[in-house]
């Protein structure tokens, strides 16, 4: 089972997960990838999904804008694994304090995991 990460628990994070909304939308992105990950399916791999992933992370700020919150555009169908690896990637952005303007990946206009240039050379 997934450790849930203490974020989730904040106040503005438990109220939203727990809002039926955001079950609606998350019903919506499962349903849409017919309940598999979406990036294993890009590698032509069929695994389930567990969660789903916000493309832009969630903050107090934000959680009541639906269109970064409840958009399917901006939510992505994830096993537990590349979950996992795509926060590794994104340095653990707001599960860390991160801040939201230095991720090193992002998502293209296809929900596709890209690397974003760090503007460090070597």
């Amino acid at each position: 089972m997934a450790r849930t990460p203490t974020w989730r628990n904040t106040p503005f994070a438990r109220k939203f997960y727990h809002s039926k909304a955001w079950q609606n939308a998350r019903g919506v992105v499962i349903d849409r990838s017919h309940g598999l990950c979406e990036r294993c399916m890009e590698m032509g791999e069929l695994k389930p999904a567990d969660v789903v992933h916000h493309k832009i992370p969630l903050t107090p700020e934000n959680v009541d804008d639906p269109d970064i919150s409840l958009n399917p555009d901006r939510l992505i169908a994830l096993c537990d694994d590349c979950h996992t690896e795509v926060h590794r990637m994104l340095g653990v952005g707001a599960m860390n304090g991160r801040k939201e303007d230095e991720p090193r990946v992002g998502f293209d206009a296809d929900g596709n995991v890209v690397r974003r240039p760090t503007g460090r050379r070597g």
